[in-house]
């Protein structure tokens, strides 16, 4: 079969057979694609967290998604929110076989970075058996403690395998980037065990997959 008759399928399936989500409200092609294509940049950027909450279901409809990246790039004039790193952090998320099928899939085709990062945390979550560990997606420092004066304690590399002792830990007597006060994560560097504070970006979004 080709990869449009593929597409077709996958199409046809989406858009015909609604699936139930956990909120009890039905995942449909259009209904996912509006919350993590069609809007800003901090919106679809957290409906990944949405999307991962919805388990297996909607991984037939996020790798839809993905199929469609050129489609929505163009019909958007490139305005795809978080998209398609929103996709890959969710399937990443998402504990199943099918969810690490559609990103070994869209990597081989597109070569996404990211997509191998989701793939390398998918495996570390699956290995350690726990959803407390995730892969950094864009170089960074280990400090001392929560605090961007802190001491620096070691340089870091994406795809940096972490263990996620605290998430989102906020440091009052900072400024973050929206206004607000800064965001660390607590952690545990692996192999080695060294511990420290990762700082989070102007989102707050995780910074890990």
């Amino acid at each position: 079969m080709s990869k449009g008759a593929i597409g077709a399928l996958l199409l046809a399936v989406a858009l015909a057979c609604p699936l139930a989500g956990r909120a009890g409200s039905p995942l449909t092609l259009p209904a996912v694609e509006k919350r993590m294509v069609r809007g800003g940049y901090v919106d679809t950027l957290y409906a990944a967290y949405w999307a991962a909450a919805q388990g297996e279901a909607v991984v037939p409809i996020l790798a839809q998604l993905l199929h469609n990246r050129q489609q929505y790039v163009e019909e958007l004039h490139g305005a795809v929110g978080a998209f398609p790193f929103n996709v890959l952090w969710a399937l990443g998320h998402i504990p199943s076989s099918t969810s690490l099928k559609a990103l070994e899939t869209y990597q081989a085709a597109s070569k996404d970075a990211n997509a191998a990062l989701a793939i390398k945390g998918w495996w570390l979550r699956r290995l350690q058996e726990s959803s407390r560990y995730g892969v950094l997606v864009n170089d960074g420092s280990l400090l001392e403690s929560a605090g961007e004066q802190s001491r620096v304690v070691k340089k870091l590399k994406s795809g940096q395998q972490v263990k996620i002792l605290q998430e989102k830990i906020a440091n009052y007597r900072e400024v973050g980037p929206r206004g607000g006060p800064a965001y660390y994560d607590r952690v545990e560097l692996l192999p080695s065990g060294e511990p420290g504070y990762i700082p989070r970006t102007g989102d707050d979004f995780t910074p890990f997959i």
